[in-house]
């Protein structure tokens, strides 16, 4: 029976949590951002309504954030409010630094690094990072491959390697940003590929075809990607998705709403390509830090503390919201400034590694740490 999987999206830039489920009667809310800065209750495009939610306040989703809600909706979508690295810092370079390794011993590698290098997975394919590099949470692996489409993992037609193979075997054994699994692995990754991705009749290469159809972005090529590697079966365990751009200090709402709806309709169509393979895959959705309550002078808002988590899956108890409210007030604030957090990031983590990877201690990848569990999970 093939392993789980598990998905980790990194929101790059400080993703505005508020902004994406948002305490619309929140009364301090109101008065922190004007319109449209913040999700509304009426009007053209209210919120969308999120049944379960915390604290007796009306949360809502932002309403380009459809495919969260039908997800929430539907029961497999659970929202971490308050959440985030409580060591913070407002710089996005050592805020991921943190929360991607997860321990003060810089030489321990990621998280993730970590998580693997205990599991030990044997499939041809562990770890994928879609995208250009592999975050620094995977760290500590010898087992990651880097890139944005599987055929650029095969051996092409005539039997030449796929570019960033050939890039690999001509710098040797060592290890190359791009491509950091070792040589062997990745020749018989590419061998294993090529004919699974090949007509056996025609002997052409053939384009995986979803069972939805794709938002048109490039994010939704990325999950694209990740759907076609569980569907195949290599046996990934971990996969890791970057999605850039919410750094949002001036002129906010319009490249937020394309970035969230984007990121929610893309999420949505991974989730349902998957088919039966849902059962064995977790996503969690998460950024380094959130956004200050009160909007700045030039349309935008800037670097805080507290944010949002998302958490997807089959056993997931989906539409609910977990975690402590801490409310608005200037006096419940961070610093009077940001959303504080009551549920250190790790907890959620170590969550979902031990519900979905049995018998693994969540010690491992977050040491130094006692997590306890927000009953995510049915």
């Amino acid at each position: 029976m093939p392993e789980p999987t598990l998905v980790v999206v990194f929101l790059r830039g400080g993703a505005d949590g508020l902004n994406i489920i948002s305490p619309t009667g929140d009364a301090d809310y109101a008065a922190a951002r004007p319109e449209r800065l913040r999700v509304l209750r009426h009007g053209d495009e209210p919120g969308l309504e999120m049944p379960g939610a915390a604290a007796d306040v009306d949360f809502r989703f932002h309403p380009q954030a459809a495919g969260f809600s039908e997800l929430y909706n539907a029961g497999e979508l659970a929202v971490v409010h308050a959440a985030g690295l409580t060591d913070g810092t407002r710089s996005h370079f050592d805020a991921e630094d943190r929360m991607e390794r997860a321990s003060k011993n810089t030489g321990t590698g990621g998280w993730l690094g970590r998580c693997l290098k205990a599991l030990q997975p044997e499939g041809i394919l562990p770890v994928l990072s879609v995208g250009g590099s592999a975050p620094e949470s995977v760290r500590g692996s010898k087992d990651v491959a880097v890139a944005s489409e599987l055929e650029q993992l095969i051996i092409a037609g005539g039997g030449d390697l796929a570019p960033l193979l050939n890039k690999k075997l001509r710098e040797g054994f060592g290890t190359h940003p791009l491509l950091a699994a070792p040589v062997d692995r990745l020749i018989t990754l590419s061998e294993v590929l090529s004919k699974r991705l090949t007509n056996s009749e025609t002997g052409e290469f053939e384009v995986y075809s979803p069972s939805v159809e794709y938002p048109e972005s490039y994010l939704s090529g990325e999950f694209r990607t990740v759907a076609q590697a569980i569907k195949l079966d290599l046996g990934m365990r971990i996969a890791t998705v970057d999605f850039g751009g919410w750094d949002t200090h001036e002129d906010q709402p319009a490249e937020f709403s394309t970035n969230l709806n984007t990121l929610s309709n893309s999420l949505l169509a991974f989730w349902r390509d998957l088919g039966d393979a849902r059962d064995r895959v977790t996503v969690v959705v998460m950024s380094e830090f959130g956004r200050r309550l009160r909007a700045n002078k030039t349309g935008g808002t800037d670097h805080g503390f507290g944010n949002a988590m998302m958490v997807l899956g089959g056993e997931v108890k989906g539409g609910q919201m977990f975690g402590e409210w801490p409310g608005l007030s200037n006096d419940a604030l961070d610093d009077g400034a940001d959303l504080a957090i009551t549920t250190d990031y790790r907890h959620v983590l170590a969550e979902v590694l031990s519900h979905r990877m049995p018998g693994f201690d969540p010690a491992i990848a977050f040491p130094d740490f006692v997590p306890e569990g927000r009953g995510i999970f049915g």
